[in-house]
């Protein structure tokens, strides 16, 4: 949400709970999961750990560095430099400047219309308090991240996220008795495969694309064998007044075990970018020779009267792809999720690509609310086959490159979704031209649990079945549909 003033009631009663707060140096840590992945959040906001669900990597880390907010503002003559919220950052390990305590601790207390969990905590110090809500937000089409600077003009890239996101709302208010001035929030990110970074501020299509400044951090995964390529970034609704992509900390010089980072966006953040730390304000691309790499950006809210409060809010979203290279003849194989071995896997075999490429997948299984909010956006049309069983088996799939020729996909379809008595040698692909779906035929291995079929486009990819109605249901826009989406790279 935009920043925005409104009275905050039993802001004296906050204070004089003040001192009954959890002691400094005490955390705790909240699970917010969907799916896809999972996140630990600590009271203060703060997360060293967001895991993914992909089958085949559960546990992988997308982020094992820093997700952190710090706040700074002037009480009359006293200026407050930023103030990080979190005391204890964690691998590295180093305690931070933080003067907050625990008024209430975070914790999972509803869910959304989705089923997907929100969760609260209060910090305060002596003059304000921040009241955080997390939210895990099905986008259901994935929210555009921005990959290309700002600065390079023209219409720019994106992708699309996963399709699950983590909105944070931070609401400031002023607990004092005179006018808190020059109110600043900032927001640190760094991931922990993170090797290069832009900021960008163009709109593109997408779910919440009113959220348009991005920062987006972006690289290779070394401990996988199959070459996965993250991202991890966070959005706002609001232009920033300053960010940075820059260090955070070096490899080889800074470790990712023990001690404050010598350099980086962090101490950026704490001195304003101010003094020797004013340089780096305003880049908006970074792609170091030696890892790590994070992002920041910086929200002026003006002035706080006595009891009033700001809010502001960032979104955090993550998307991961196989990194596609050309064997000597030109082709490309390679696997997704796990391989077409397990249920939502997925093989692909390229006849020609002209160069390295980033192959992506998520798999979903959907209701039948699920697909007809699918019909509803456009991603694909109302269903004219028949499908078998009575669940959405999804396969969200993008390629970030350039190739000819044909394409064989192989995917793992799941089993126990399709009724007792389908014979799956029945299943078929369809494919979504845009306009109606087109049956491409398939190769089943029902004794593995694939489907093989090939293609010279990407767009929506179905399996179907040919018609047996005596012996299995039919939905009109049921489940047992399994999407493959292939998409270009977004942009304007």
């Amino acid at each position: 949400m935009n920043s925005a003033f409104r009275r905050k009631p039993l802001v004296a009663a906050i204070a004089c709970c003040a001192a009954l707060a959890i002691p400094p140096g005490a955390r705790a840590e909240d699970l917010l999961t969907n799916p896809n992945w999972e996140i630990f959040v600590s009271d203060y906001g703060y997360s060293d750990y967001l895991g993914d669900h992909t089958p085949g990597f559960e546990g992988r880390e997308y982020l094992s560095g820093e997700w952190g907010a710090a706040v700074g503002y002037s009480n009359g003559a006293t200026t407050v430099s930023p103030t990080w919220l979190e005391r204890n950052f964690i691998y590295p390990d180093w305690t931070t400047n933080s003067t907050f305590s625990v008024i209430t601790p975070l914790n999972v207390n509803s869910f959304n219309a989705d089923g997907l969990p929100i969760a609260d905590s209060l910090i305060a110090n002596g003059d304000i308090s921040i009241g955080q809500r997390l939210e895990i937000v099905d986008t259901r089409v994935g929210t555009p991240m921005g990959t290309s600077p700002a600065s390079a003009g023209g219409a720019g890239s994106a992708i699309l996220s996963n399709r699950y996101v983590m909105m944070q709302t931070y609401t400031i208010t002023n607990l004092t008795e005179s006018t808190l001035d020059n109110l600043q929030f900032f927001q640190l990110l760094h991931g922990l495969n993170a090797q290069a970074g832009v900021y960008d501020d163009r709109a593109y299509t997408g779910a919440m694309s009113d959220y348009r400044y991005d920062v987006t951090l972006r690289g290779v995964d070394d401990t996988s064998s199959t070459g996965q390529f993250d991202y991890i970034g966070f959005h706002s609704n609001v232009a920033p007044t300053a960010f940075e992509i820059g260090h955070y900390g070096i490899e080889g010089i800074d470790n990712h075990f023990d001690g404050k980072p010598s350099t980086g966006v962090h101490l950026a953040i704490e001195n304003n970018w101010q003094g020797d730390y004013a340089d780096g304000e305003g880049t908006d691309s970074f792609a170091p020779d030696s890892r790590w790499v994070a992002g920041a950006e910086r929200w002026d809210l003006g002035s706080l009267e006595a009891g009033q409060s700001a809010s502001i809010s960032v979104m955090l979203s993550i998307r991961t792809g196989w990194i596609v290279n050309p064997d000597p003849e030109g082709g490309a194989s390679g696997s997704s999720n796990g391989g077409s071995q397990v249920p939502g896997g997925v093989d692909y075999t390229f006849e020609h690509i002209d160069g390295p490429g980033t192959f992506y997948a998520e798999y979903e299984v959907e209701d039948h609310d699920g697909i007809q909010q699918l019909v509803a956006l456009g991603e694909i049309g109302p269903i004219t086959f028949q499908i078998p069983g009575s669940a959405l088996q999804l396969f969200n799939i993008e390629y970030e490159g350039s190739f000819s020729g044909m394409v064989t996909l192989t995917f793992g379809y799941d089993p126990t979704l399709l009724p007792a008595e389908f014979d799956p040698l029945n299943l078929r692909i369809y494919h979504w031209n845009g306009t109606t779906w087109d049956n491409l035929g398939g190769a089943v291995d029902p004794f593995n649990h694939t489907i093989t079929a090939s293609t010279d486009s990407f767009s929506p990819f179905a399996v179907g079945a040919v018609p047996e109605p005596e012996t299995w249901a039919m939905f009109a826009l049921g489940a047992g549909l399994v999407l493959l989406r292939l998409r270009k790279s977004r942009g304007n």
